[in-house]
This record gives structure tokens, C-alpha cells and sequence, in this order.
């Protein structure tokens, strides 16, 4: 074989390496991507109020109240 023909199959495999790579190297960047559009948009909705605790005041009225148990000071007669 001749030194033009090695060379052309190792181009030929090569590129065909390089070709098949460019696949990984394309969702590598989509992936992180979409994981920058999430990242930013979950910092909108937290400092827009979304994850604030809606839950808990309008049920607050069923949870039981603590007793407040005051101390009663014993009047002395002089």
C-alpha cells in the first residue's frame, strides 16, 4: 500500500470518529442548555414569590392553639 493510501485511511477513519463525536459534543451543549433555561427560570419564580408559603395561613384557623397558662399570684392578707 502506498504512503498517499495510509494516509487517506487514516483521514477516513478519523473523520469518521470526529463525525461520530460532533453527536455527544451536540447534546453535551443542548443538556447543559436546558439546565441554564431551568436554573434560570427557578431564580425568576423564587424571587418572583412562587415558592412563598401559601398553604399554611389558610389552614392556620384549624390547627389547635397552644394554652397559655398564666401564673395567678396568691393575694396575701396583711
Amino acid at each position: 500500500m502506498s504512503y498517499f493510501k495510509k494516509c487517506i485511511n487514516i483521514i477516513f477513519v478519523v473523520s469518521n470518529i470526529r463525525q461520530d463525536m460532533s453527536v455527544i459534543y451536540l447534546l453535551l451543549t443542548l443538556s447543559i442548555l436546558v439546565a441554564l433555561i431551568f436554573f434560570i427560570a427557578f431564580i425568576y419564580s423564587v424571587k418572583k414569590g412562587q415558592y412563598d408559603d401559601s398553604y399554611t395561613p389558610s389552614v392556620r384557623m384549624l390547627f389547635d392553639d397552644e394554652l397559655i397558662i398564666e401564673k395567678q399570684e396568691k393575694s396575701t392578707l396583711d
